[in-house]
């Protein structure tokens, strides 16, 4: 366990060393020489050991209420540590996170459990941007590392970022259709939350037609907007999720009893501008530039649905846990164009302007606002 940070620095020393790097990124952005093969080569080695660090920092951090559901997750475990009943596989709602969850209470501590967790999920990301961008992947995975909510889902909601980080990984392999359906059975196991990203995929992938997503979209904000928690009543009383009522308590609120912190049920403007930034930088490279490419469409594509669906749900408590569903998407959208065509004479600089773009949000809610 990594003990010797203070608790009070221990997440501002990760915020403040992605921003260096997004600075250091900008300044070899600005001299023109990021995509220099002697750099991407230094910072693709760079990357290998910047994920192994933050594996063992995210993994060996302490076990406390700084880091949200990590008391939480720990507490569980430490009970089915101190049960008599031995260990047995079961069936249920993230049933793969919960039988490890489990095994390692019996047969491990939660020190390595975490570090497990985040192999798993800090690693699969890694290797996803190093499938897509090969030796280029530093830069992406540098989007991603930067994202408001990339550690938060480290530390708190760890099923969630655990599966949408493999589920990521999965459409890597969409070539490869054994493996991707895998990876995505393995991704749902984590966190039910994947099904609706595999079902996106499977819609976006039969269904092409990026302009008919974008304006299903910008129907959603207008019909979530006018009658959000309308709908919302509605999806809370089918049952969406089937016997899993967590999904109606984040629609009604109902979730939030108990809950030291507690959420506004308001249409989340800043949210909402956050993942226009995705919606925007698609359209332009896809309508503006004619940037020809069947994966970025799709992954385009996938991004519009879960999103659209997350806007149709913008006012429930803890919204961002659904649009962490697209969230996770979104930083291959921003920055895929970049990499792979240069659209500009000044293409560096440009990247390095966007790098600062993508990372304002970021910069704002975790160090400004704190």
């Amino acid at each position: 366990m990594i003990d010797f940070i203070p608790l009070a620095d221990y997440t501002p020393f990760f915020h403040y060393s992605i921003l260096i790097l997004v600075l250091v990124a900008f300044w070899q952005c600005n001299n023109g020489i990021i995509l220099h093969k002697n750099i991407v080569s230094m910072n693709a080695v760079w990357g290998v050991l910047f994920t192994l660090l933050l594996i063992l920092y995210m993994g060996l951090r302490p076990v406390s209420g700084v880091f949200g559901d990590t008391t939480n997750y720990a507490n569980g475990f430490w009970g089915i540590q101190r049960s008599s009943e031995p260990f047995t596989w079961v069936w249920e709602d993230d049933w793969l996170f919960y039988n490890l969850y489990a095994w390692f209470a019996k047969y491990s501590d939660i020190h390595t459990f975490f570090l497990l967790c985040a192999f798993i999920y800090v690693g699969s990301l890694w290797l996803a941007m190093q499938r897509i961008f090969k030796s280029y992947y530093y830069i992406p995975l540098l989007v991603i590392f930067g994202m408001f909510t990339f550690w938060n889902y480290g530390v708190n909601g760890i099923r969630n970022g655990m599966g949408a980080s493999v589920f990521i990984l999965a459409m890597t392999y969409i070539n490869r259709l054994p493996i991707a359906i895998l990876l995505s059975i393995i991704a749902t196991g984590f966190h039910k939350s994947c099904t609706l990203m595999a079902g996106a995929a499977i819609a976006a992938w039969f269904i092409k037609n990026s302009y008919l997503y974008l304006l299903a979209w910008i129907g959603c904000v207008g019909v979530s907007y006018a009658a959000g928690m309308r709908i919302q009543s509605y999806l809370a009383t089918i049952g969406i999720f089937g016997d899993d009522d967590r999904f109606s308590g984040y629609l009604t609120g109902s979730n939030m009893v108990g809950e030291t912190v507690q959420m506004s049920m308001v249409f989340r403007w800043d949210f909402l501008i956050y993942s226009a930034m995705g919606v925007f930088v698609g359209y332009y490279f896809i309508f503006r530039r004619n940037f020809r490419d069947e994966y970025y469409h799709w992954l385009y594509n996938t991004f519009l649905i879960t999103n659209a669906f997350w806007v149709l749900v913008i006012r429930s408590a803890y919204s961002n846990r659904f649009a962490q569903i697209s969230w996770f998407i979104m930083p291959v959208i921003l920055i895929y164009p970049f990499m792979k065509q240069r659209f500009w004479q000044n293409h560096e600089k440009i990247l390095g302007a966007a790098l600062l773009v993508f990372y304002a949000f970021t910069f704002y809610f975790n160090i400004v606002k704190g």
